[in-house]
């Protein structure tokens, strides 16, 4: 009865967080450069962008650091603006390099101040086997979100990374940025990876969690796909962002040598698709840790003992064994559920909905 009871306060909480929710969904796009695309200026893109259905876009603002050229993207607050009065999302990324850390974060400041909604941190071949450097690098950019946050410039700024699809074979250490980062965005190109990839979408973007998990996240994952060459049909994209779930991007804007035949491919995408049905809402202190989740399926992080969950009577339905990292919901009835960990107290658990 105790059980039941805690439940039940708990779904109050939930019933009216999920009273302010709509699509649960924030797919995105990428920007490099506007002055690659076919758009003279921001306000036509953003109305582009937000004409195909994308919740969030992500603005380039910095390569280097500081001491580079001083992106207008960075400085000029009324691009943000001009993004967010369509409805849209706006985050900032930059590109970074090995040693001159500070200055670099320094980026993150700026953009802070210009009012991006979040930051994106992108590592690549530069830190291929250089641990102590990308760990450097990375705990700058936090204790730089950390100061803005502390100094009431900005109420949050989630700081994610974006990396190698395949981190294993660039000996690149994931397990090095787990303490300073909020969520991963590995680059799981499949276009550039062949067509056993793309036949075979949701396994190879399970592959791609497990390797993540293995080299030490404990982070959400959330995947970014590429259109560049026009490979990949619109309902493989659909496939892909099912797979990855409410926060999928995709790389990258056309424009240059990326045709711009891909936003007739992007127009049929669908970007509102409804997360809502298997939406989780972790605790700060649970000791279950959630990677990633589809309308169909939660990735869980293997524990070594068994978990439980409830639906909001407190019966329980299901189990979850031992290494066991996928529950299957799809067929689960419509309602409110809740993993519980037997181990702790009531209070460590995940919540999830699903709705039909």
């Amino acid at each position: 009865m105790r059980l039941e009871i805690t439940i039940l306060l708990l779904v109050i909480g939930s019933l009216n967080h999920l009273n302010g929710q709509e699509a649960c969904n924030s797919l995105g796009v990428w920007l490099w450069f506007i002055e690659n695309t076919s758009f003279e200026n921001h306000d036509d893109l953003a109305a582009k962008v937000a004409d195909i259905g994308a919740k969030r876009i992500y603005i380039k603002v910095g390569d280097g650091g500081i001491d580079s050229i001083v992106w207008p993207e960075l400085v000029n607050d009324t691009i943000v603006d001009t993004y967010r009065k369509y409805g849209l999302e706006v985050w900032a990324w930059s590109y970074n390099y090995p040693d001159n850390e500070s200055k670099q974060a320094e980026v993150l400041t700026r953009a802070a101040k210009s009012g991006y909604e979040g930051y994106v941190v992108d590592v690549e071949v530069e830190f291929d086997g250089l641990t102590d450097k990308l760990s450097s690098l990375i705990e700058s950019f936090y204790e730089a979100r950390n100061r803005v946050v502390e100094d009431g410039i900005i109420e949050d700024m989630p700081l994610y990374v974006t990396t190698w699809g395949n981190p294993l074979d660039h000996d690149f250490s994931i397990a090095s940025m787990d303490d300073y980062v909020d969520a991963y965005m590995p680059q799981t190109y499949v276009e550039n990876w062949g067509p056993s990839f793309i036949e075979n979408l949701e396994f190879w973007i399970n592959v791609g969690n497990d390797e993540f998990i293995d080299l030490g996240a404990t982070k959400p994952i959330h995947h970014i796909v590429s259109t560049e060459k026009g490979i990949l049909a619109p309902s493989e994209i659909d496939d892909f962002i099912l797979s990855s779930g409410a926060e999928t991007s995709i790389w990258r804007i056309p424009g240059g040598d990326v045709s711009e035949s891909i936003w007739d491919t992007w127009q049929e995408v669908d970007f509102d698709i409804n997360f809502c049905s298997s939406q989780i809402v972790a605790q700060e202190e649970s000791s279950i840790l959630i990677n990633n989740y589809s309308s169909s399926y939660i990735r869980l992080i293997p524990q070594d003992h068994v978990l439980t969950i409830f639906d909001i009577f407190g019966n329980r339905i299901d189990k979850i064994e031992k290494l066991q990292s996928i529950i299957q919901i799809e067929d689960y009835p419509a309602g409110i559920y809740f993993i519980i960990d037997p181990l702790s107290s009531v209070s460590d658990y995940e919540q999830f909905v699903v709705t039909k």
